[in-house]
């Protein structure tokens, strides 16, 4: 027996819709952040205002014994080095969240409010991160390259995806809503 409701006919062109976005925000943010950001920019402003400079005033707050000092696109001190380069600034999962939030079918003022909070959450989490990854090259340099690497990027797409489906699902509470109390008579709408 077929399915006559053109919302359920319609659901895998929405996906594919959803999905072709979603590739194409993702590839075009990417495409500008490595072709027309230089290593210089990033890393002398960029990388110093937003990340080390911050990161280095929380560390001197929690520990001051660690005489931690920005220099460029690094965090310094006498038990370590940790340099913030393209792509550990945290901007891949700011790119994939932006793309996910831009494609996403809901009202623009929505999808502006995603932004807000989710790239802020992102700021947030990678400015933890990077603090982190501080202490670790500092007293635990062992473990350096399993966190770096594999633990704490797979924590951020997760934490990331949480976000993204408690928006998601969120907006799909407040269209539901707006729906219920929409008239749906033709000449009403």
């Amino acid at each position: 027996m077929a399915n006559d409701d053109p919302q359920v006919q319609s659901a895998p062109f929405a996906i594919i819709g959803f999905l072709l976005m979603f590739a194409s925000v993702f590839a075009a943010l990417h495409a500008f952040y490595f072709m027309a950001v230089p290593d210089h920019v990033l890393r002398n402003y960029i990388h110093y205002h937003a990340i080390v400079r911050p990161a280095a005033a929380v560390i001197h707050r929690v520990a001051p014994e660690e005489h931690v000092v920005p220099l460029k696109g690094s965090l310094r001190s006498d038990t370590a080095k940790l340099e913030i380069v393209r792509g550990c600034d945290g901007s891949g999962m700011a790119f994939l969240l932006t793309a996910a939030i831009v494609s996403f079918p809901v009202p623009w003022k929505r999808r502006a409010t995603g932004l807000v909070m989710g790239l802020g959450l992102i700021y947030l989490l990678n400015q933890t991160r990077i603090i982190a990854m501080y202490f670790v090259a500092a007293h635990r340099p062992d473990w350096f390259v399993l966190l770096h690497s594999y633990f704490v990027p797979g924590l951020l797409i997760v934490l990331s995806s949480v976000f993204f489906l408690w928006w998601a699902s969120d907006s799909e509470r407040v269209a539901v809503a707006i729906e219920a109390v929409t008239p749906t008579e033709p000449g009403l709408r």
